[in-house]
This record gives C-alpha cells, sequence and structure tokens, in this order.
C-alpha cells in the first residue's frame, strides 16, 4: 500500500520589526546572564533596537500615508516626524523618548558608515601607585563603543516602545496588536493516489 500524499500550502505576512525586536530582547537577556563579551551584545541590542524602529516606521507608513513610496527616502528621524506631525503626536525634541530615538539614530549611523576614526588623547594627571598599571591598560573609546552599555540598551528599548506604543494607539490598525510577529496560514489536504 502506497503511503498517502498530502498537498501542502503554506504562506507568512513577517511583521520585520517584530522579529528585529525579539532579537534586540534576546540580545539584551543574553548580555544580563553572562557579562563576558557584553558589549557586543548590547551592540547588537542598539543596532536591532534601531533597525526596529525604522522597520516600523515603514510596516505604519503605508497605512497613514497613500504616498508613502515618496516618503520612504526620509531619514528615520524624517520619518518619524512627518508620521508624528500628521497624527498629532508630540515628541519633544530635547527630552526622552525623542531624545534617545536621535541618540540612536546617530550610534546606528556612525556603525552603518563606519569610518577609521582617531580617539584625541586624554590627558590626565595620575598618582604612581598601583592602579596607574590598571589605568593605562584602559584604551580610550570611540563615540560609539562609549554607546554600548547596558543602560543605553535598556534606555534605547523602554523608549523606542513608547513611541511605537504612541503610534500604534493612534493609528490603531486593525488585527495588527504591537509586536506582532505575523501571521502563517497553512493547510493540508490528503491527495487519493490511483
Amino acid at each position: 500500500m502506497k503511503t498517502p500524499k498530502a498537498q501542502v500550502s503554506k504562506k507568512r505576512t513577517v511583521h520585520t520589526y517584530a522579529e528585529l525586536w525579539h532579537g534586540s530582547k534576546v540580545l539584551l537577556e543574553r548580555s544580563q546572564a553572562e557579562m563576558k563579551g557584553s558589549k557586543w551584545l548590547w551592540m547588537g541590542s542598539l543596532i536591532l533596537t534601531a533597525f526596529s524602529l525604522e522597520a516600523y516606521l515603514n510596516h505604519i507608513g503605508p497605512i497613514i500615508f497613500e504616498c508613502w513610496d515618496s516618503l520612504d527616502r526620509l531619514s528615520p528621524e524624517g520619518k518619524l516626524d512627518i508620521i508624528c506631525e500628521k497624527l498629532g503626536i508630540n515628541l519633544d525634541k530635547g527630552a526622552r523618548p525623542r531624545q534617545t530615538v536621535h541618540e540612536l539614530i546617530k550610534f546606528r549611523n556612525n556603525l552603518a558608515h563606519g569610518k577609521t576614526v582617531p580617539v584625541p588623547p586624554e590627558n590626565t594627571i595620575r598618582d604612581v601607585d598601583q592602579y596607574l598599571d590598571k589605568f593605562l591598560g584602559i584604551r580610550p573609546l570611540a563615540v560609539w563603543e562609549k554607546f554600548c552599555t547596558e543602560k543605553k540598551a535598556i534606555r534605547a528599548r523602554e523608549d523606542i516602545e513608547k513611541v511605537l506604543q504612541l503610534i500604534h494607539d493612534k493609528v490603531n490598525p486593525e488585527n495588527d496588536p504591537l509586536f506582532s510577529t505575523g501571521v502563517t496560514l497553512h493547510s493540508a489536504s490528503i491527495q487519493q493516489l490511483p
């Protein structure tokens, strides 16, 4: 007797912003579980948080604007500003959470368009004691390296979530909860073979 065959059909809508958001959280949690190498996990979490913001704006933009294709060339901050203006959301550029958006996008751009940069010398007066060797072993950091901290990664996630929630609450897209990873549909039917 032949094994029955099934005709299988699967399709999926992926909410990329939600997948990136989840990845950001996973990396942050890993950094908190194991301190070794945490700087790189914080960097990854921060980058995925920035990408999640950008992907969300590209997810919600076409729902708000019919002409989104024309607006898609704007910077992430430009997209955020135009969406907020349209929805009547006022985000003070000098305060959280909008200030965090600016810092996060600047960090993202520094890495996405990375260049070799000299770090200016830091001249200090130190006591010649047992701590001098340890101090000498601490290397000067570029601006983006200083940004890779657990505190910044946590703050970025908190503030970006606030911004996205404000937008999502105003738009209130039907059957599209914030951070839903999408929908998968599948079916199978048994095929009768002669």
